[in-house]
């Protein structure tokens, strides 16, 4: 833990530099894969989605419907003040379409987390602003979504993740409840039905706590043949790099992960950051962000 906070502010230092050279923007990469899902350079050569003007595109996550490829996305712009949700649809050739916003409201909208249950589209995305965790339901894939339910009310909770395991849905989120920033600390809740669901706590919340470095960063997925979760490492800048942490217990009683692999941005000199990773059936979609010098 001291390593970690002496490594902060060496990173706090180098960070507060670069912000006097460089301007940045978090943007999008995308592609498919060659399967199986084995190597972290697999992620080199990417397309990449842009902002035109520079602002967020963030928080990505993948959706496949009626053999079209779509990414789920956080979007920041200069007339919204808080960041909503957009959607674009995207082209093996790297081509994609412009983004149209699914859901804008009056608090900040990010992580577009979207599933599937049986054949209906679902999302939950991060609203810790309004001190919930929500259930958004698609009736008209891919634009529009309408509210189902709130799944938590009254707590402060960010990047909230469901996963299907052994006919249970876990819910993963990170709270900030007796600690001092989102990422401390990973909790648990679980339940048989995500859409009549009786919600519990798993009686070893918090499941992972630490230091900056548990905070989700997209939904489990299979690398290396193993099931892993990937988990933000914020410890050099919010969103420095990701974590993939292999689940070796879930279930009701139990949980315990590994650290597996770390990736880092090194697809490129001028990325400074990642924080999102999401994939699926060959198709990867991540997020990171780009530093470009500041002129004059």
């Amino acid at each position: 833990m001291l390593k970690r906070q002496i490594l902060k502010k060496w990173y706090k230092y180098q960070q507060n530099k670069k912000q006097k050279s460089f301007n940045s923007h978090w943007y999008m990469r995308f592609g498919w894969i060659e399967q199986p899902f084995s190597s972290l350079d697999q992620l080199n050569n990417l397309f990449e989605i842009h902002s035109p003007h520079r602002f967020t595109f963030a928080d990505s996550f993948y959706a496949k419907e009626n053999g079209r490829h779509f990414i789920f996305f956080e979007e920041v712009d200069d007339q919204h003040p808080v960041g909503f949700l957009s959607v674009l649809e995207v082209f093996k050739d790297g081509t994609y379409s412009e983004p149209t916003t699914i859901l804008k409201l009056d608090y900040h909208l990010s992580y577009p987390c979207v599933f599937r249950v049986e054949n209906d589209w679902y999302m939950i995305p991060e609203t810790s602003a309004n001190k919930t965790i929500e259930l958004w339901q698609c009736v008209d894939f891919p634009l529009k979504w309408q509210k189902h339910s709130n799944i938590l009310e009254e707590i402060g909770a960010v990047d909230s993740t469901p996963f299907y395991h052994d006919g249970m849905w876990y819910l993963f989120t990170s709270t900030r409840r007796q600690c001092k920033k989102f990422g401390d600390r990973l909790d648990l809740f679980f339940t048989k039905d995500i859409l009549k669901p009786e919600w519990k706590e798993h009686p070893n919340n918090p499941v992972c706590k630490g230091n900056q470095q548990f905070r989700m960063a997209g939904k489990p997925f299979y690398y290396q043949g193993q099931l892993v979760r990937p988990s933000q490492d914020s410890l050099k800048r919010y969103g420095g790099n990701i974590e993939l942490k292999a689940i070796t217990q879930l279930s009701p009683t139990s949980y315990h992960e590994q650290l597996l692999e770390v990736i880092l941005p090194d697809w490129n000199p001028m990325d400074d950051g990642c924080h999102t990773i999401n994939y699926e059936n060959g198709f990867v979609v991540l997020d990171s962000i780009r530093l470009s010098p500041k002129i004059g």
